[in-house]
């Protein structure tokens, strides 16, 4: 099956290339979101229905997303010490658990401590699963952060329609014990791909009878950061690529209540979703295949502009938005952060190549960080100001930042 991705392959020679790691992490990464999404959507609408108010659902979103920020620095001192490919299996398999909780109780006090299960897991998969593609041998970074990245999405284009007959036929019951059944079997299929993929024996004992500072782990991080300290173009270039992604945990956490907001109902929301994301599939292979010939830092950049501008047209034209305008909207919202993530996580990648656990982590951490703020920040702008002024405001901010970094020079030659 992996021969139909090679650049050689006279069938499908346009598609950008996959290579065999790069494609187990994917499909890996795919069925978790899979699993995942088959409720996740629901989350938002669901949470509105029992009466849980907006600056609440965005604390919700604010919990969950910190505890996977704190949790990823812990993990990267546990990958260390274990077959990475271990790590990403126990957070799948916690995904699992998560769905578990949710089917066995409905209890308020549950569903807070699975928020906990949720993050701590969630910080498991995402730094193992990055590190492993930071430390497998790569024609082009980019790229394969590109297929990373466009995983969810195309999950998202089975998930929720899937999922809404589920709960239609069976509840919430059935969905959730659907998912425990694909995150369970997928945790035992992540470590049998993967095992293999992580740091060679060399190199763990070259770890293991390393000096105490090379240990050290503080002196580690210090190192990296002194690193990405050293340009102030990097410094600005990683703070506006966090502004952004503050932006896309306004637009996550809120965009199906907007959707909810302009009288959209449960079933169209749905069919609008499912829509979007089989367009986004043909689109994501068109962003990849032009990642491949970019600068990371323009990619981006670009990944800004595309992500403000959509904003900004939502807060211009709230109120006269058709199903087309949005559809529109969203897909270019979702190219924006696809070209975002993937040019954050190969920057990192060739910015810290000697420090590839610790880049892994740096960037996982900015990667929920901003999304948890986000939905902190959206909850108390939205209940204050309403979604139009929310989404042209923040858009606003983000597009002037990705117009600005446009101009920043980087010697991607230099060996870091």
């Amino acid at each position: 099956m992996l021969k139909l991705f090679h650049q050689d392959s006279g069938l499908i020679s346009y598609l950008p290339r996959i290579e065999k790691t790069t494609f187990d992490v994917s499909l890996v990464h795919f069925l978790l979101m899979f699993g995942y999404k088959l409720f996740s959507l629901f989350y938002p609408l669901y949470l509105a229905s029992v009466g849980i108010s907006l600056i609440s659902i965005g604390n919700i979103y604010f919990l969950t997303y910190s505890i996977i920020s704190v949790s990823c620095f812990l993990i990267n001192f546990y990958i260390h010490k274990t077959n990475p490919a271990r790590v990403a299996a126990l957070g799948i398999f916690g995904y699992g658990i998560f769905a578990l909780m949710m089917l066995l109780s409905q209890d308020i006090r549950i569903f807070y401590a699975a928020q906990v299960v949720l993050g701590i897991s969630a910080a498991a998969w995402l730094v193992s699963l990055k590190f492993i593609l930071m430390n497998a041998p790569s024609e082009n970074r980019t790229s394969s952060f590109g297929w990373f990245y466009a995983m969810p999405s195309y999950a998202t284009a089975l998930a929720p329609a899937i999922g809404g007959i589920i709960i239609w036929k069976f509840g919430f019951s059935g969905v959730f014990f659907a998912s425990v059944v694909i995150q369970f079997t997928n945790a035992i299929y992540a470590y049998l791909r993967l095992k293999d993929e992580g740091p060679t024996a060399q190199a763990a004992s070259e770890r293991e009878t390393a000096s105490p500072v090379q240990l050290s782990q503080i002196k580690r991080y210090k190192e990296a950061f002194h690193l990405l300290n050293s340009k102030k173009e990097v410094v600005l270039m990683l703070s506006f690529i966090f502004a952004t992604l503050i932006l896309g945990g306004i637009y996550r956490a809120f965009f199906v209540l907007l959707l909810k907001d302009l009288s959209y109902t449960q079933e169209e929301i749905i069919g609008l979703t499912s829509a979007l994301a089989f367009m986004y599939v043909p689109f994501s292979i068109l962003v990849i295949k032009i990642m491949e010939r970019l600068h990371k830092s323009k990619i981006a950049t670009g990944g800004m502009l595309l992500e403000g501008a959509a904003s900004v047209f939502l807060g211009v034209f709230y109120g006269a938005l058709s199903t087309a305008s949005i559809f529109v909207l969203n897909l270019l919202d979702s190219m924006g952060a696809l070209a975002l993530g993937s040019g954050k996580s190969a920057f990192f990648a060739k910015k810290l190549d000697r420090f590839k656990e610790e880049a892994s982590t740096i960037d996982s951490i900015m990667t929920t960080l901003g999304p948890a703020i986000g939905g902190l920040i959206g909850g108390l702008a939205v209940a204050a100001w309403g979604y139009q002024e929310t989404f042209f405001i923040a858009g606003t901010i983000v597009l002037a930042l990705g117009a600005y970094s446009y101009f920043f020079r980087f010697d991607d030659r230099q060996k870091t």
